[in-house]
């Protein structure tokens, strides 16, 4: 495959696309060090957090009925109560939980079989009540098939309080007589709590009569008494009722535990709804109730880093605290420069190879009551320790750092710290952007120098081709000098060094062509005084021995004088092609009245001549006599050649533009060694030997300069059968009328 140099040093200016390669590798490892970094400080982070708090045992307080490791704990069975910023007004509204940003959280009711009953409000009086009534319905009651029970929840402390609202939706709402003291006959909230210094209380909230919420306090026999510690506030809804209650934190220990009471028609259905949390009858199957520090939650905040989290776990992986969010909010960017445009326009070319940072991904949420993870169980081992992890949807990777809180030798909790990458994938991407620019320019602007100069390096070397084909005509004289260059680079040594060789050659050609003239003149004289001295010789009475030296002296002086004769008919052809004047003429007549000629001189000789007639004729232009010489040249050369008997063949044919004329004879075939060289001067295949005349390769080459003159191509091949050769001219035919024109 043939390259110019421009598209070789195009190929070469590709290796400047490693480049881009290499920047990107040393972005790779600027961001594996940055990462790096980022994950010591989050570390670093995490330790002083931790460090502040260690040996504070009031934040981390445990279930005093179970042990940190205790195995039969469950988070399913945390009730996680919130730390709230501000106090709540107890009305049973849900307008000011909105801004405390606690979520609802609900109970699953049991599976329903039925559709539920029409909405209907009702009123029981004072009656008897059942067994079953007499107290709180257990965990296995069956549940109403046709009632829609839902029961969700908001839990939260600020300072001293305990602060609930439940929402209960029912479709049927059964209130209390006014003065009728038994909850269990109208529907109410159950309350089951173990306080701080293990007491097991239980208490009732319903409705009374006017609207009004009323708390009962359950004996162990079940008998109520109004307790006035909980402030509760109880209004009906569309879809049933809501509560709002203020329970003093002292009565709110390790364990605590709500259910609603759904009573509606018992004398149908024969049961009660009851849907909650956990049973309330036994303190010991109450939920966890789960109430971070207030302070912790300060702390947390006061610590937190933008673009980061904070989480402040207990022994169980519970979270206490946390501060910080991971998705950063968007500023908008200042108006962009005419650089920052271009390498805008320019990432989509490294935008596939870079990872690129988004704030849109989806991770834990900030409602997480419990964290997992290798590094939190590392950190409640007792070891620090860093992790990395995509997030949940894989759009971002977070890295994390644990570090373990003491408190008397034991781990009883751990500071988790988080961030993402993408502030690091960030700066990656604007240090490659700025580099991949540089970069870009460079490779761009050298490409294009490297392109520009292979340009003119190949207009300059293409200009010196140019002119050493224009010196140099298809005979091989040299017509003009190559102009000398001033360049001072290899090129214009080149080009000077051309031009003094062409300058040399045209020296020595002009030698080489004037000495045939030279020669024959020179060699006239001292041919003639020996023809003059051998006939001299010859009128004297000469011995027979010394007759027969005469007689070679004769013959070899003959071929001296061919020689001679030759070598002017050469000069004085080149002459002739110099100043003799073209005309168009017909080549079949010239060809015919040659052919006729050649019969008569070899009346012994077969001459087989096929000319194309028909048609128009076949008009060239040039010299007659020239052609009819050339032809001579051919018939020559094949009679010489052709084996005793057989034919001379002449053809002359019309093709497409040009006209054919062929010699073919019978005889021996052109060796390998002289095809190709056959028409050069001086080249010969036949022996002289014995055949008394002189060959001196002159002829073909006579041939190939008519066929120049008339801008006609000649060849020789070998018969396809091997048993002769074929010399063939092709003319160029006159395609308009003819002009006459002088060559000079």
């Amino acid at each position: 495959m043939r390259l110019g140099l421009r598209a070789q040093l195009l190929i070469v200016s590709s290796l400047l696309l490693a480049l881009p390669l290499l920047g990107l590798r040393s972005a790779r490892e600027v961001e594996a060090f940055l990462v790096e970094t980022q994950e010591q400080g989050l570390s670093s982070t995490a330790r002083a957090v931790a460090t502040a708090l260690n040996e504070r045992p009031g934040i981390f307080l445990l279930d005093p009925t179970e042990g940190a490791t205790d195995r039969s704990f469950k988070p399913s069975e945390t009730l996680r109560i919130e730390t709230l910023f501000s106090p709540l007004t107890v009305d049973g509204l849900a307008d000011d939980w909105t801004a405390q940003r606690v979520e609802f959280h609900e109970v699953t009711p049991p599976p329903a079989a039925s559709a539920p009953a029409p909405k209907r409000l009702e009123s029981l009086g004072p009656g008897p009540a059942d067994s079953e009534a007499q107290g709180f319905p257990s965990a296995g009651s069956s549940p109403v098939p046709a009632s829609p029970y839902r029961l969700r929840y908001r839990l939260g402390r600020y300072e001293r309080n305990i602060y609930a609202l439940f929402e209960v939706t029912d479709d049927i709402v059964v209130r209390h007589g006014s003065d009728f003291a038994n909850a269990d006959a109208s529907d109410h909230l159950e309350l089951a709590m173990v306080t701080a210094d293990g007491e097991f209380l239980r208490f009732a909230v319903d409705e009374a009569g006017d609207g009004s919420a009323r708390v009962w306090l359950v004996g162990t026999d079940g008998s109520l008494s109004r307790d006035s510690r909980i402030e509760a506030a109880l209004v009906e809804t569309d879809g049933g009722y809501q509560v709002e209650m203020r329970i003093p934190r002292a009565l709110i220990g390790a364990r605590f535990a709500f259910a609603a009471i759904d009573i509606d028609d018992r004398e149908s259905h024969g049961t009660v709804a009851r849907l909650g949390t956990s049973e309330t009858s036994r303190p010991e199957n109450l939920s966890h109730a789960f109430v971070p520090s207030p302070e912790l939650a300060a702390l947390a905040h006061g610590l937190g880093r933008a673009n980061s989290r904070l989480w402040v776990l207990d022994a169980r992986a519970r979270v206490l605290a946390r501060a910080g969010t991971l998705q950063a909010g968007r500023t908008p960017p200042p108006p962009p420069t005419w650089r920052q445009a271009l390498v805008a326009e320019l990432r989509p070319l490294y935008g596939s190879i870079l990872t690129q940072p988004t704030e849109d991904f989806t991770d834990q949420g900030s409602d997480a009551t419990q964290l997992q993870g290798s590094e939190v169980t590392s950190a409640l081992g007792g070891a620090s320790a860093r992790w990395r992890r995509r997030t949940t949807d894989g759009r971002a990777v977070v890295l994390s750092a644990a570090e373990p809180v003491w408190n008397e030798g034991k781990v009883v909790g751990v500071v988790l710290a988080e961030e993402t990458t993408n502030e690091t994938l960030a700066a990656r991407n604007r240090a490659f952007e700025r580099l991949f620019f540089s970069i870009a320019l460079v490779a761009l602007f050298g490409a294009v120098a490297l392109l520009g100069f292979a340009t003119r390096l190949s207009f300059r070397i293409r200009g010196l081709r140019n002119a050493v084909e224009r010196a140099i005509d298809r005979q091989g004289r040299i017509r003009e000098s190559i102009p000398p260059s001033r360049a001072g680079d290899e090129v214009g040594d080149l080009s000077r060094s051309f031009g003094v060789m062409l300058e040399r050659q045209q020296q020595y050609t002009a030698y080489l062509e004037g000495l045939r003239s030279r020669l024959s003149h020179e060699i006239r004289t001292p041919v003639a005084v020996v023809r003059s001295s051998l006939d001299n010789l010859r009128l004297h009475q000469v011995p027979e021995p010394a007759a027969v030296y005469l007689d070679r002296a004769d013959e070899g002086l003959s071929r001296l004088v061919t020689v001679v004769q030759r070598m002017t008919e050469a000069s004085r052809l080149e002459q002739t092609l110099g100043t003799n004047e073209t005309e168009a003429f017909d080549l079949a007549k010239v060809v015919t009245g040659c052919v006729e000629g050649y019969r008569l001189a070899h009346p012994q000789r077969r001459l087989d001549a096929a000319i194309e007639t028909t048609g128009r004729a076949m008009i060239i232009e040039g010299a007659p006599d020239l052609v009819a010489q050339l032809l001579d040249k051919l018939v020559e050369n094949a009679l010489d050649f052709a084996r005793e008997g057989t034919p001379v063949e002449i053809r002359l044919n019309r093709g497409l533009g040009v006209a054919f004329l062929a010699v073919s004879n019978e005889g021996p075939t052109l060796p390998d060694e002289v095809a190709g060289r056959i028409f050069e001067s001086l080249v010969s295949s036949r022996p002289s030997e014995g055949s008394g005349k002189v060959h001196l390769g002159l002829g073909l080459t006579i041939v190939k300069a008519i066929a120049d003159f008339h801008e006609a191509t000649v060849s020789a091949s070998n018969r396809r059968d091997s048993s002769g050769v074929t010399f063939t001219a092709a003319f160029p035919l006159q395609q308009s009328a003819p002009t006459s024109k002088s060559s000079s």
